[in-house]
């Protein structure tokens, strides 16, 4: 029997009044405890105001969304679905001090009030980050930095789901393999939950042991990752990963968004 952590039904969001564009329509899925669930799809798809439902954020128009957290959170301050938004180089306050932002994290985890040095350098160990970084603000830290900074943040609660929002984007390939291996790591090291959003197919394809594949705020097609990625049945998948390793033009790119959307 499967271990369901995060299950949804029939969920529904509408932007504004109930006469408003939908923007999720009736998508339903479980995710398992300790999997990697990639969700892939275009701008506009509805991937990050899925994630904005799933972590409370935002609030369904109707549909139902139920965790089974393993432990007791009633007492802390932080949740146990924590999401790491797409890096816009504002990932941790530009004026706050790299420390400052850490300790605040483990004073929320332990309602606690102490300096938490030894704690930090050890996350800074797990993370591969330099002891200068501690006292540099924010907007001091390259983008990469500011990114692992941010999940360090997040880990430190030792969330039960973590979502990411597109943490591959705006970075070069280097970049990025240096993220995927961060996460690998990471993933071993804490043993929580994923749900990784990104319109790379190629990195999901690295990542995820479950893909959902969402067009038009629909989940067009899900399964097993490797059986998708080898064998993909919806056309609109199949058009993602020709898009993707650029054998579309943008007239063919057009057409076929034009004939999907009247099918």
């Amino acid at each position: 029997m499967k271990d369901i952590i995060l299950k949804v039904d029939e969920l529904f969001y509408n932007a504004g009044d109930s006469n408003s564009i939908e923007i999720i329509k009736n998508i339903s899925f479980d995710v398992e405890r300790g999997k990697v669930i990639g969700i892939a799809g275009e701008s506009g798809s509805g991937k990050s105001t899925l994630a904005k439902l799933l972590c409370g954020i935002l609030i369904p128009t109707s549909g139902k969304i139920t965790t089974n957290i393993s432990r007791d959170w009633s007492k802390s301050k932080p949740s146990p679905i924590q999401i790491l938004f797409q890096n816009d180089g504002n990932l941790i306050n530009p004026f706050r001090k790299v420390n400052d932002v850490l300790r605040e994290s483990f004073k929320l985890k332990t309602n606690i009030n102490k300096d938490f040095s030894n704690e930090i350098k050890n996350i800074f160990k797990i993370f591969d980050l330099k002891e200068e970084l501690l006292n540099q603000k924010g907007s001091q830290l390259s983008g990469g930095e500011q990114q692992r900074i941010a999940i360090a943040r997040i880990m430190i609660v030792e969330p039960e789901i973590l979502i990411l929002d597109e943490p591959f984007s705006s970075q070069d390939v280097e970049a990025q393999l240096t993220i995927l291996n961060l996460l690998k790591k990471l993933k071993q090291e804490f043993n929580f939950t994923v749900i990784c959003i990104s319109h790379d197919l190629n990195i999901l394809n690295h990542f995820a042991d479950d893909i959902m594949v969402m067009y038009s705020g629909k989940i067009v097609e899900s399964g097993n990752a490797l059986e998708i990625f080898s064998n993909p049945k919806n056309d609109y998948t199949k058009f993602l990963m020709s898009a993707q390793s650029l054998k579309l033009s943008k007239e063919e790119i057009k057409s076929f968004r034009k004939r999907y959307e009247q099918d």
